[in-house]
C-alpha cells in the first residue's frame, strides 16, 4: 500500500460512467460500462462482477454510503459505521491479497467500488536495460515515457541484468518517443510500435477501483480511500490514503494517524 492524492483524471468514459451511478441512471451506467468491456479483453471478468454489482445495486439504489464514493452529494461526510474508521480500514487490509479478484475484494469491503481508471499498458526494454513504457486508454495515447539506466553502481540489478558496468542512453527509444504524441489513436500508435520493437516484454490490462470511509468529527473529519488495482483480472497493489497522506503500502500494517 501506498498513500498519495487522489489522482486527478480528465472528463472521460469512466466520468461518464461514474456520474451515470451518482444521478442513478443504470441503464445508462451498464450500457457505458458494456461498452468498454469488449476494449480490455484480459479486463472482462473484472469489469463483468463490476457490471452483476451494478445490476444489484439497481434494484436497491444508492445508500449514503455509496453516495460517498461516487461524489453524489456535497453535504457533510457521513458518518458510515459505529466502528472506528482504523479498524474497519485495518481489517480490510488485512484480508486482502494479491491475486484477488475484484468480486472478493468487493464482498470484503461490503459494496461496490468506484472505476478510477481503465488502461492498457504495455513495455519494452533494449540491450541496455532501459525500459520504454506506453500507456493507452479511451483509445488513445495516454503517455509514452523512457526509463533510462543512469547509475550502474553498487551492483544496479538493472546493468547487472545486462551485464553492462555503464549506462547507455536509450537512443533508439527516444527516436521513436518524439514520433508520437499524447491523444495519437491507440491502434495506430501500438502497431507502429510493435513493427519497430517487436512483441513487449510485458503487456497489462489494469482495473483501478477506489472505496472511501469517513467518519464525522468535528471540527476535520477523518477520511480514508483504498485504492485496489487489478492487472489482468487479479489484483496486484493496494494503495491506502487517510487525509491524503501515506498510511501504508503492499500489505503493510495500517495504521490510523489519528490527528
Amino acid at each position: 500500500m501506498s498513500c498519495t492524492e487522489s489522482p486527478t483524471q480528465a472528463y472521460d468514459t469512466t466520468d461518464q460512467l461514474n456520474q451515470a451511478i451518482c444521478i442513478e441512471d443504470w441503464e445508462g451506467a451498464i450500457a457505458i460500462l458494456d461498452n468498454i468491456i469488449p476494449d480490455y479483453p484480459n479486463s472482462q471478468t473484472t469489469l463483468l462482477e463490476y457490471r452483476d454489482r451494478l445490476q444489484k445495486l439497481s434494484e436497491t439504489g444508492l445508500s449514503d454510503v455509496h453516495q460517498l464514493d461516487y461524489d453524489c452529494t456535497n453535504e457533510s461526510i457521513p458518518k458510515i459505521e459505529e466502528t472506528p474508521l482504523s479498524d474497519r480500514v485495518e481489517s480490510y487490509n488485512e484480508q486482502i491479497d494479491p491475486g484477488m479478484s475484484y468480486d472478493e475484494v468487493a464482498t470484503i469491503v461490503g459494496r461496490p467500488g468506484k472505476i478510477n481508471d481503465i488502461y492498457s499498458s504495455y513495455l519494452w526494454r533494449d540491450e541496455h536495460g532501459n525500459f520504454l513504457y506506453a500507456k493507452f486508454s479511451e483509445d488513445q495515447l495516454d503517455n509514452l515515457n523512457i526509463d533510462e539506466i543512469r547509475d550502474c553502481e553498487d551492483n544496479n540489478p538493472r546493468c547487472v541484468a545486462v551485464g553492462i558496468t555503464a549506462p547507455v542512453p536509450a537512443a533508439e527509444f527516444k527516436e521513436i518517443a518524439a514520433r508520437f504524441e499524447e491523444g495519437m489513436n491507440a491502434e495506430a500508435v501500438l502497431e507502429q510500435l510493435l513493427q519497430e520493437l517487436g512483441e513487449p516484454e510485458s503487456q497489462s490490462e489494469r482495473v483501478h477501483y477506489e472505496w472511501r470511509f469517513a467518519e464525522a468529527t468535528d471540527p476535520d473529519p477523518n477520511n480514508c480511500t483504498l485504492y485496489v488495482y487489478f492487472s489482468n483480472v487479479k489484483s496486484e497493489m493496494v494503495e491506502l490514503t487517510l487525509n491524503n497522506d501515506r498510511v501504508s503500502f503492499n500489505q503493510a500494517d495500517c495504521l490510523y494517524d489519528d490527528r
